[in-house]
This record gives C-alpha cells, structure tokens and sequence, in this order.
C-alpha cells in the first residue's frame, strides 16, 4: 500500500476540501454537466486498463461501441467487481440506475451474453430489470488502480473492511476525484464521499442506511452542479443538518459581480448562500505523475441568511 506521504502529495495538492468537487451525473448504467444516469457492469478480472470499456476483458470492439453509445446518451459507463469469487458463465449482473432524491432508482438485471449491452435501452426507462429496495442502496468504492494509484492503494483496504454485504459493496472503475481517494458513490442517491477509510466506510454505511450523511466525508451529489453542492454542504455545517433529504439546493443565480447566489431549502425555511468562485494555484491533483490542474476553489461570502 502506498504511504499516507504519497496521498498528501496529491491531496495536499488540494486544499480546496471536498465540498464542490464533484462531477455532475444524471444517470449511469453500471462529471461538466455530465451523465444523466448510471451503467454498472459485473466484471470478473481483477485487472482493467486506464479506459474501463476498452481495456477490459469486454470485445474491444463492443467496448468501443458501448462506450461511444454512453457518451451520446449521457450515461455513465463502470465495471464493477465483487471480492466473491463468481463464473460469468451464468451471466453478468448490470445495474441500471437513475441517481436522485426522492425519484432516484436502481434496477438489477443479468445479461448472458455480452452483445446485449449493446441492446440496452439507454434513456434507462424504469421497469427494465428487477427494482432495489431502498434497504439495498449500492456502494461503489473505487479501485481502479491503472487510472490512478491512489485508488487502487486506498480503494481497496475500504472493500476489503466492508465485504459483500449481500452484494451491496462493489469495487468500480474511475467514478471521478482521484485526488479524494478513497471514493464511496452510494446509488441510488447519488451521494458522493471522499478521502473514505476503512474505519470511516462502516461509518458511512450504516448512517447512509438510516437516512443521514457523514458530513466529514460528504461531497454532495452527483445530480447536482459544484456550485450547488458546495451551497448544501454550507448549510448543513452552519445548521448542523445531516439527514439525507434535509437540505436541497433550489437554484443558483449569478451576480453581477461574478459571484453566485444559491437558493436552498432546510426544514426551517430557505437560506441564501453567497458562493465566490477562484481558481486554486496550479498543484497535483492524482497520485499519477505529472497530473497538474488549478481547481476551483469556492467560498461562502458572507455566512447562508435567510432568503
């Protein structure tokens, strides 16, 4: 495992926290406004390359068209692997998930041969496999090492602390914020956590279960815009609110004077949160070599009012 001094290199790259980070997603078969939903794919092989779809044991050809057909359709495509041994033989588990708040859902289904993905309905309409129960909410953690080491290094103790949990906990390919690895996506809520550690994904879990966050951790949502998760993430800490549903950013309207006004409503009203947006200095953001942006970097001015 890589040294906690290797994480900070490419965390301490980044000073900017979790809050606001996070890629936008609307749905996913299983960042930029990006995917409206989720692909999740069972896959066997531990090992992937840097592009999930076609560097795995998938046709390269039909990864190629898999992947191409995900991007038109804006979803997001990830492999997904369980520590229990299984023989893709009888088919390969997919999830269909449509991330969200109250009309967030995931479907499973098994696909016996590959070529079928090909056939999937992309604009994930709902009824297509077998619906989760709310009690069986998915746990991504990303492990995917060839994208960057960081994930693979602090990902994997994180599944290994968790185990199946009945199918629930998944290690994936690159979900996004490698530099906050490890990183949990819980779906369907499309709940995003960073720098996640053994100890704190027991944690994590058992609070998402009962409907609350673990603000340490929190990024936001992947339905919602950076701007808008870092508007949540201030409220919640100024009214010290973790219920899952508690705080629901409404809008955001820019100023005149380059800053942004979001709307957000908690169960005692609405507040207003003044959010300016910079650029942090150029620093790494990934365990991988040579890996250098300047992220945004946002900020409460003044403290949420009462809108």
């Amino acid at each position: 495992m890589r040294e906690r001094a290797d994480d900070d290199v490419a965390r301490g790259v980044d000073a900017t926290g979790l809050r606001g980070a996070l890629p936008v997603t609307s749905g996913a078969v299983v960042r930029h406004r990006a995917p409206g939903a989720w692909l999740a794919a069972d896959r066997a092989t531990r090992t992937v390359g840097r592009d999930r779809l076609r560097q795995s044991r998938l046709d390269p050809v039909l990864g190629d068209a898999l992947a191409g057909r995900c991007a038109d359709a804006g979803v997001r495509p990830v492999l997904i692997r369980t520590r229990q041994r299984r023989d893709l033989a009888a088919g390969r588990h997919v999830y269909l998930v449509r991330p969200g708040r109250a009309d967030g859902w995931a479907e499973r289904l098994l696909v016996r041969e590959d070529r079928e993905l090909l056939d999937l309905d992309l604009d994930l309409p709902p009824g297509v496999g077998e619906r989760l129960e709310p009690t069986e909410s998915l746990f991504l953690v990303c492990t995917h090492g060839k994208k960057d080491a960081c994930c693979a290094s602090f990902g994997r103790p994180v599944v290994t602390g968790l185990g199946h949990r009945d199918g629930r906990v998944w290690e994936s390919t690159h979900v996004g914020g490698d530099r906050f690895a490890a990183t949990m996506v819980c779906l369907p809520s499309g709940v995003y956590y960073g720098r996640v550690t053994a100890e704190s994904a027991e944690h994590i879990v058992a609070e998402h279960d009962h409907g609350r966050v673990v603000l340490e951790h929190y990024r936001g949502r992947c339905t919602d815009d950076p701007v808008l998760q870092f508007a949540e993430h201030t409220v919640r800490a100024e009214r010290s609110l973790l219920g899952l549903d508690d705080v629901i950013p409404l809008s955001a309207v820019p100023r005149p004077d380059g800053d942004t006004d979001v709307l957000v409503r908690h169960p005692a009203g609405t507040d207003r949160v003044r959010v300016r947006t910079t650029r942090a200095e150029p620093r790494l953001t990934a365990c991988s070599a040579g890996v250098v942006d300047s992220p945004d970097r946002f900020e409460a001015a003044p403290p949420p009012v009462r809108a």
